[in-house]
């Protein structure tokens, strides 16, 4: 399939060659883990983290805690990373000896409790009894791992870019082989009108600071065209997805649709279209250049830049 048969079907036929064609995924083996991330974080604490090490095993290890913290008060800033948790800033909730809930506040990067404080609550979340009886490995090894399971909650956001990196290598691909195009990522009406002296017309969002960030954009000298295109992933169902489909349909038949020089082109993939047919079937009734990752892997971005 070229970019030419595809745009050239009736809308039923392109709607279901789109849905027929989609990948299940968009996860590449970097999604999983950032792992300079992890080790620029572990040595932030490296050093203290293995003079944190003394502790392991103590049997005195309150005692203990307690002299350390007095001579090197700054090790304090170790307890959050030690409990999974990054902020350095705690409000604690416990309940009182009436029974009755009391709240308090730790900083752990400036203490603000007498030193007594910051190891009652190391004692109370268990982190003396793990230094004490559990701790096998290195402090600096536990933290590790530590920062790869945070890294993980981290996954959300890669999985939002994945398809704007994808894009962009794509992008890349077609400025290689044309060497009279020019792409940008993340480009604002603003940014391209000073650029290339093309105007977008915008879709006013008072949430966008700035005007839109469109996810990418690439200029054709040759032609003085220019293809807007925004891309997203939806690996599940959801509200999101017909909103987007209302918003792009809008966005392309209010404001680009009959812009000179100015193209519109959104990709979009994922097994979640499978739970909002109808929303999209409505979006390619409306904007002719819907296209998947497996298109994108045909050319047709350039085939479309090249028009």
């Amino acid at each position: 399939m070229n970019y030419s048969e595809y745009i050239n079907m009736n809308v039923d036929d392109k709607f279901n060659y789109f849905m027929e064609t989609r990948f299940p995924t968009n996860r590449t083996p970097k999604y999983w883990v950032n792992w300079q991330k992890v080790i620029d974080n572990t040595e932030s604490y490296e050093l203290m983290l293995n003079t944190m090490n003394y502790l392991v095993g103590k049997k005195d290890i309150k005692q203990k805690t307690k002299e350390l913290f007095e001579s090197q008060p700054y090790l304090i800033a170790t307890i959050p990373i030690l409990l999974a948790c990054r902020d350095l800033d705690l409000d604690i909730l416990t309940y009182g000896t009436d029974h009755k809930l009391n709240s308090y506040n730790l900083n752990f990067s400036l203490p603000n409790k007498d030193i007594s404080a910051y190891i009652d609550f190391m004692e109370d979340s268990g982190l003396l009894s793990f230094l004490q009886n559990n701790v096998t490995r290195s402090l600096v090894d536990y933290v590790f791992g530590v920062e790869v399971g945070l890294d993980s909650n981290a996954r959300k956001n890669r999985g939002g870019t994945e398809n704007e990196n994808i894009l962009e290598q794509n992008l890349k691909l077609v400025v290689n082989h044309n060497p009279h195009c020019e792409y940008d990522t993340q480009a604002t009406a603003k940014s391209i009108k000073e650029k290339w002296n093309i105007e977008v017309p915008e879709a006013l969002d008072d949430k966008r600071k700035g005007g839109r960030r469109y996810d990418g954009v690439i200029y054709n000298s040759k032609t003085n065209k220019l293809v807007v295109i925004e891309t997203n992933f939806y690996g599940g169902g959801g509200s999101k997805l017909k909103a987007v489909s209302g918003e792009f349909s809008e966005m392309y038949g209010q404001y680009l649709k009959d812009s000179p020089n100015i193209d519109f082109i959104w990709i979009s993939d994922g097994p979640g279209w499978d739970t909002a047919k109808n929303p999209m079937w409505e979006a390619f009734n409306v904007i002719p250049n819907i296209i998947n990752l497996n298109m994108v892997n045909q050319g047709f971005i350039s085939d479309i830049v090249n028009l």
